[in-house]
């Protein structure tokens, strides 16, 4: 089994799971009074999060770290020095686009994933009267933002376009008649997928448009009256592009999957996960997670009752379970611990990087934005997890690396590479025979590179990203 690399420990009291990282508190202050936070990769592996909560107020934050912690883009409040909550985003193209309530209106700020910089600061968008202040927000290929919200109890449909510095310019919106309070929605190709909750019965129902607005599937319940739905289910897409919906439903997650041409139920409430044994708990704070080129995906949580472990598992997309629970992050030896907020991504390899708020840290009682990842090797999945095109492909024994990698050549014997770092510059070369090279993380002087990513490129559009950490 490939090795695994064991980052500098900064958070006492933790006890990391096989292959976890050790957490990194990825801010300066805390973030108690409000513990949401998101976190999204660039094309450089580098980590834009923000966060309500900014200097432990009620504010955004906004900043680009490294995996190893390394600040990139310095904590900079993106919402006004007024009292911003409430918060969600969506990445659309190379753009960071936040959303937050100042009290009753709703505005938004848009960063570039680029270099960090502000493409538009603070802008009012609207008000309205609702409990559920949260934009929800896909883009579809045309550049455009399909999204939901509340006006009192009552779920609007919308699409927007983005005008630089001036808001969105609304091509068409509705209320979607038998829709109350909540809602999610995902763009895919030319459908968008819409899950709302029943007024009545307080289950889901499932709706379909085309991007031009046209309803394909009619609103249809496919809960049987489960009326212990909460507003905000997880979406994901299996490989055959059908409908995954996972939801906490009576103490359990469960997954409905749903057609994506007809809304027919292909898999009816399975129960993925429950609170047994007694010491593994469930939440309301969870994400589904595709691993690509594959058909599995990573169900990550933090737990109800103890408030003190990161779990997560593997499940097909069917919701059989392919790697039972285990424990991520452990802090039941801290007293008081708590651990909320979770969200995550995972990269092209199926690595899985999560953000949570961790509640308390020495020698200061508070919620930090916590940062960890998993290597996937762990699982055992032979080979790499994403599938490359026919040709020749290079891949690396692990990525990230904390000393040397070894490289390997399918479809090709021979092949020169070079290393490049983040700006650009060549830093070492690397001789490629019978297939396989190697390089020990150092430049051509000999000396150890600086951590951070670098970009491997060879012959035959072959190129390779690997993060090399401090030893």
């Amino acid at each position: 089994m490939i090795g695994f690399c064991v980052l500098a420990l900064t958070c006492l009291g933790v006890t990391p799971g096989p292959w976890w990282s050790n957490p990194i508190l990825v801010t300066d202050s805390a973030n108690t009074q409000r513990r949401n936070q998101y976190i999204n990769m660039d094309s450089q592996g580098r980590f834009h999060m923000v966060w309500e909560g900014l200097n432990d107020e009620s504010r955004i934050g906004y900043k680009i770290f490294l995996l190893d912690g390394t600040t990139v883009y310095p904590e900079t409040m993106i919402s006004p020095d007024n009292h911003s909550t409430m918060m969600s985003e969506v990445v659309m193209g190379d753009s960071l686009i936040v959303f937050w309530r100042d009290y009753s209106p709703i505005y938004y700020a848009i960063r570039s994933l680029e270099d960090g910089s502000e493409i538009t600061p603070a802008t009012y968008l609207f008000t309205t009267s609702t409990n559920y202040k949260y934009i929800r927000a896909c883009p579809d290929s045309l550049g455009r933002l399909h999204v939901l919200y509340n006006i009192g109890n009552d779920v609007y449909y919308a699409v927007w376009i983005p005008a630089r510095g001036s808001g969105f310019i609304t091509e068409y919106e509705w209320k979607i008649d038998g829709a109350d309070a909540g809602g999610v929605l995902l763009v895919d190709g030319n459908r968008v997928h819409v899950v709302v909750q029943d007024p009545v019965f307080h289950d889901y129902s499932y709706l379909q448009y085309d991007l031009e607005g046209n309803t394909v599937i009619p609103l249809t319940d496919f809960t049987a009256d489960d009326i212990n739905c909460s507003r905000f289910p997880e979406l994901n897409l299996d490989s055959d592009g059908n409908l995954m919906v996972l939801e906490d439903v009576a103490d359990s997650y469960v997954l409905w999957k749903l057609d994506k041409f007809t809304g027919a139920t292909l898999v009816d409430e399975k129960v993925i996960v429950s609170d047994f044994p007694p010491e593994m708990y469930i939440s309301t704070s969870f994400i589904l997670r595709h691993l690509p080129g594959t058909d599995e995906y990573y169900l990550s949580w933090t737990d109800s009752a103890l408030d003190d472990q990161i779990l997560y598992m593997l499940m097909d997309s069917d919701g059989n379970v392919l790697v039972d629970w285990n424990i991520a992050y452990d802090y039941s030896d801290e007293d008081p611990e708590q651990v909320k907020a979770i969200d995550g991504i995972v990269d092209e390899t199926g690595n899985l990087y999560i953000v949570y708020s961790q509640g308390e840290t020495e020698p200061v009682l508070g919620g930090y934005p916590t940062f960890g990842w998993f290597n996937h090797d762990y699982l055992g999945i032979e080979g790499e997890v994403y599938t490359e095109p026919p040709g020749v492909s290079l891949r690396a024994s692990h990525n990230p690396s904390c000393g040397s990698v070894q490289f390997y050549l399918e479809g090709d014997d021979s092949m020169e590479l070079r290393v490049f770092d983040i700006t650009g510059r060549i830093v070492a070369d690397v001789s490629l025979s019978d297939g396989i090279g190697f390089w020990n993380g150092t430049g051509s002087s000999g000396d150890r590179l600086p951590s951070g990513v670098y970009t491997v490129v060879g012959d035959q559009e072959v190129s390779l990203r690997i993060t090399l950490l401090g030893e």
